[in-house]
């Protein structure tokens, strides 16, 4: 059960209200919430972070998906499991991604490698070789690049909160399924 109360709809700014709703009035939200004067440009930054189309969704999803495992967050992975699943990440994928070393074994792309590495490499050492920053900005690009280290940088932080707070994974709602030009958490 979560440490704080969640955050009522009626309780919420107007910003905040709609932009809770937008993502499907999730108990996340409903507990960030609580940092009134903060959440709602939390909530805008993550839209604009993860609606660009510089980091394709599946490259995105791998990068979440594996960083919610490195964090021990049931939350992230829970919802992020679907969300991969409809950006075309197989569940054996999936599998591979959320494990210790299975993702080295799967036939991943060389870039979904070097991605997946550079976001392995980061949350445990909390640095990133020079080999493997040149392999993932020689495949990417510096803006694309930035962006996968922004994505880390998100949801790290957003599984600190999520297991400081205790955040329960909602019982049957989930992130709503959306394009890659629409926003998610």
């Amino acid at each position: 059960m979560t440490r704080i109360a969640f955050r009522r709809l009626e309780e919420m700014s107007e910003l905040a209200r709609e932009l809770t709703l937008e993502r499907g009035n999730l108990n996340v939200y409903r507990a960030l919430a609580n940092a009134e004067k903060v959440f709602p440009g939390w909530m805008l930054a993550g839209r604009a972070a993860l609606t660009s189309q510089v980091v394709p969704v599946r490259l995105r999803e791998f990068v979440v998906l594996r960083t919610a495992w490195l964090m021990d967050c049931s939350y992230e992975l829970g919802q992020h499991r679907d969300v991969a699943r409809t950006a075309g990440v197989s569940s054996e994928e999936i599998k591979a991604i959320t494990s210790e070393s299975g993702w080295r074994e799967a036939d991943f792309s060389p870039v979904e490698l070097a991605v997946l590495h550079l976001t392995t490499e980061l949350l445990t050492t909390r640095s990133v070789s020079a080999e493997v920053f040149d392999q993932v900005h020689k495949a990417l690009g510096s803006e694309a690049t930035v962006e996968v280290l922004m994505i880390i940088a998100r949801y790290s932080g957003l599984a600190l909160m999520l297991n400081a707070l205790d955040v329960e994974l909602d019982e049957t709602a989930r992130l709503p399924i959306q394009s890659a030009q629409q926003p998610h958490p």
